[in-house]
């Protein structure tokens, strides 16, 4: 997740045309200095709300940490120097390493330190697999939460990992 992490906290634009989509490039402080980019069909950037929009087979990638949505929406402060929210809609995919999130809307909220995943959000390990109708992760402290509505259940599959004493 560590593309939502402090990696949009400073937000140092450099636009610029390639291929058929549209890429951004921003470098962080707060010590982490990975390089993200977002690579889009179309990007829609209106400085004066502080809201930058891509559209169209959006890509951030940061390190090993991957994003892919339809639409991915990055909400700055006043000062435009910090991200408050970046939210992502439509075919959410997340892949860091083996795990993979998926749903139809994610939302960092950077105050909170958490992702909201919605939309048959599903995480998966391997095998093993997590759904609910909302996971929430708390980046800092590895911790999350899945919580059904209604009459759903949370639904959970955990396969024994070889050298498992039963």
């Amino acid at each position: 997740m560590s593309v939502f992490r402090a990696g949009f906290l400073l937000f140092l634009f450099c636009f610029f045309c390639g291929g058929n989509g549209v890429a951004l490039q921003a470098a962080y402080a707060a010590g982490d200095s990975e390089v993200i980019e977002i690579t889009s069909q179309r990007l829609e950037s209106d400085h004066a709300v502080g809201k930058a929009r891509f559209i169209g087979e959006v890509v951030a990638v940061q390190g090993d940490t991957t994003i892919y949505a339809e639409e991915l929406i990055i909400f700055q402060d006043q000062e435009g120097q910090r991200i408050q929210r970046i939210e992502a809609y439509r075919a959410v995919r997340i892949e860091k390493g083996d795990r993979v999130a998926t749903g139809q809307k994610a939302v960092f909220e950077e105050a909170r330190d958490r992702v909201v995943l919605t939309g048959s959000p599903k995480v998966r390990q391997g095998a093993d697999f997590v759904e609910g109708d909302e996971i929430v992760f708390f980046i800092d402290s590895e911790r999350s939460i899945v919580r059904s509505k209604g009459s759903e259940r949370v639904k959970a599959v955990f396969h024994p990992k070889e050298g498992d004493s039963e």
